[in-house]
């Protein structure tokens, strides 16, 4: 999708999944720094997702996106242990941002 692509010439390395299930598989494969999770998606939601990926590999870092966003789910979300959330539609620069904290976290570098 459009956004793999950005990220990747931004010399990010991407796997892009579908549903919930298949992001928990790729994170049990391999060690990532950090995760852009949808809440909305098919099969198991992104709290679900969220929890899971932070009790199984606690130094990943989770963005949330959503459509639905309120202050109310972004505070839910960080309670969980997300590192942020952003609302869609957002602005590639904004992401960007977000993520490069996230990973400079992850890494302990921030």
């Amino acid at each position: 999708n459009m956004l793999s692509f950005a990220l990747r010439d931004q010399g990010y390395t991407v796997v892009a999944v579908g549903n919930g299930q298949d992001a928990l598989a790729q994170a049990r494969a391999a060690r990532f720094d950090a995760a852009i999770c949808d809440i909305m998606m098919p099969d198991l939601d992104g709290v679900e997702v969220l929890k899971t990926l932070k009790k199984e590999q606690p130094s990943i870092e989770v963005i949330m996106a959503t459509g639905y966003a309120t202050p109310k789910t972004a505070m839910a979300s960080m309670k969980l242990g997300a590192f942020n959330s952003i609302a869609k539609p957002y602005e590639l620069k904004d992401l960007l941002a977000v993520l490069e904290k996230a990973v400079a976290r992850s890494r302990g570098e921030g």
